[in-house]
């Protein structure tokens, strides 16, 4: 092979090694391979290998007691750490930087946990599992943005962007619900210390010679205190993201693209495969439905996985924007929003957490609970696949600031779908 070509399989390599899709498929692959391995005739091994005990740090740190409990607190911290760095770059130099655009995702959010929550209460009220209201309100980050990328260029950037920032408050308020709610601990001395400690690492990056360790220091403590609080603790990865410098003074380079550029391909193919493995092994049986309650609380999830989560942040969106209070990324519409919405369906983790809290005395309901998440994370991933690729990808946005077009500004209904 000439130099030539060696040089070209090598570029593309990196490129294909540093896409969202080929992190997708990778994902894909995980999550087949969990199932696979749940329901084979070794199925009993993958709740061992996973089910491990793994006792590090006492009493403060019991609910990481687990090999999964390890991987969902502990390496998913590095997942979080990029989601922040990528939030932070918007925030610099994107659309984020306009708290216009920023505050459209983040009600977006509030309306989808409401509707999740709203729409699972119907199917429950008074029954067995009227207390998993809160089971569908999450959404899982790196399944979605995978939905996303596997549907390429058909998707503007604008929403990767509008469904990134989503997805990250509304797993912050799901774990907020989830400590308040559901935590059978917590420690408000942990609590205020983790506050403590981020407000003092806001205080060092004004400091214009910071370098980034001592922000990774400091997060390494926010975690910590978390996981002692009782509060999910991979959301420290979110606040030391944020908050590192993207300028030192009399240093060239940018710190934060710099470890960015470092870690996002490991998180992309070790530690959010490892994720997938760790907790997408739902054991498929017969009769998992016939226990009181349990055909509602699988019902409730997959109606509140697509129908709670596309209508509350759809309309949520669309209040904010029609007030004038926001405004939608460039390029992206209201058919994109509601792809996105129903894409924000797809959620594992924190729904899993809240579920095992939540029908703590009850196991039925809880893998009535989990069979939901799956059924409705798979279809509210084929109703956005759907939406989105109807809707295309190119579109004008409302205005900056202002109320949607009238319908005869640009030939179409007065909701610019």
């Amino acid at each position: 092979m000439s130099p030539t070509g060696k040089k070209s399989f090598g570029h593309s390599f990196r490129l294909i090694f540093k896409s969202d899709i080929a992190g997708s498929w990778v994902l894909v692959v995980a999550v087949g391979t969990a199932l696979v391995w749940a329901n084979s005739p070794w199925g009993s091994s993958y709740g061992a290998v996973w089910g491990h005990a793994v006792q590090i740090g006492g009493s403060a740190f019991a609910e990481l007691s687990t090999v999964q409990s390890w991987v969902n607190g502990g390496l998913m911290a590095v997942f979080f750490l990029v989601v922040g760095l990528e939030i932070g770059r918007e925030r610099r130099t994107g659309e984020l930087g306009d708290p216009r655009t920023a505050v459209v995702p983040v009600v977006g959010a509030l309306g989808g946990m409401a509707g999740a929550g709203l729409v699972y209460a119907l199917f429950n009220h008074g029954g067995p599992g009227s207390s998993g209201w809160g089971i569908p309100m999450a959404t899982d980050i790196a399944f979605a943005l995978g939905a996303l990328a596997l549907l390429g260029r058909r998707v503007p950037p604008g929403l990767r962007l509008l469904l990134l920032t989503l997805a990250v408050a509304d797993d912050v308020g799901s774990v907020l619900v989830l400590a308040v709610c559901y935590s059978r601990r917590t420690s408000a001395l942990a609590l205020v210390g983790a506050v403590v400690v981020t407000m003092g690492m806001v205080v060092l990056r004004r400091w214009r010679s910071l370098p980034a360790w001592p922000i990774l220091v400091g997060g390494l403590a926010v975690w910590v205190l978390l996981a002692a609080g009782g509060v999910e603790p991979a959301l420290a990865g979110v606040v030391v993201g944020v908050l590192v410098p993207s300028r030192v003074a009399g240093t060239p380079g940018n710190p934060a693209e710099q470890l960015e550029r470092r870690i996002a391909p490991i998180s992309a193919f070790v530690i959010l495969p490892l994720f997938a493995l760790a907790n997408a092994g739902i054991t498929l049986h017969a009769g998992m439905l016939s226990p009181p309650g349990a055909s509602a609380v699988f019902d409730g999830i997959t109606a509140a996985r697509v129908v709670g989560k596309l209508a509350g942040i759809t309309v949520a969106c669309l209040v904010v924007v029609r007030l004038g209070l926001g405004r939608l990324p460039e390029g992206v519409r209201w058919r994109h929003v509601a792809g996105g919405a129903a894409v924000a369906g797809i959620g594992f983790t924190v729904p899993l957490l809240v579920a095992e809290r939540a029908f703590t005395t009850n196991v039925p309901l809880v893998v009535a609970a989990e069979l939901g998440l799956l059924a409705g994370s798979a279809l509210a991933f084929a109703v956005g696949a759907v939406i989105l690729l109807a809707a295309g990808r190119g579109g004008a946005t409302p205005p900056l600031g202002g109320p949607v077009p009238a319908a005869g500004d640009r030939g179409e209904p007065a909701i610019p779908w």
